[in-house]
């Protein structure tokens, strides 16, 4: 008898956990970025989410493209932080590139009219089309 006793209590206080496990709200973001290996770790919230929907109309992808997606509905959500798939290693490489070439030779250009963003060479496409040149048809060669 006393067996049962304990054991009905055992259960009605881990209903009454889960009841109120339940009832509490999921703890909201500590609104700090983590794993930010590109951009400045204090950037304002509103630039990289800007800078991230810029690089995805340049490539024509969504979120999903670089960043793990956990769920669907009701609506998308992300581990932004999760690096496992290869494509966020490349447009950190391509981020990294894109620095280098405005700041080591667009920079020195007098007169320059635009850096070089994701758009320059993308152009709505993951793989940058490459246009067929050839360098002996050139006026002055």
């Amino acid at each position: 008898m006393r067996r049962s006793i304990v054991l009905a209590l055992a259960i009605l206080f881990g209903c009454t956990t889960i009841q109120k496990q339940k009832a509490e709200p999921a703890k909201p973001d500590d609104l700090h970025f983590h794993n930010l290996q590109v951009f400045p770790q204090n950037i304002p919230r509103e630039e990289l989410i800007r800078n991230m929907r810029t690089i995805a109309r340049s490539l024509g992808v969504r979120c999903n493209h670089c960043h793990v997606q956990t769920a669907e509905s009701p609506k998308p959500e992300f581990d932004f932080p999760n690096d496992a798939k290869p494509e966020k290693k490349i447009a950190r490489t391509m981020l990294r590139m894109v620095k280098k070439i405005n700041g080591d030779y667009i920079s020195t250009i007098k007169d320059r009219k635009q850096d070089v963003v994701c758009m320059t060479c993308h152009r709505g496409k993951v793989i940058p089309e490459v246009p067929a040149i050839n360098l002996d048809e050139q006026p002055g060669h």
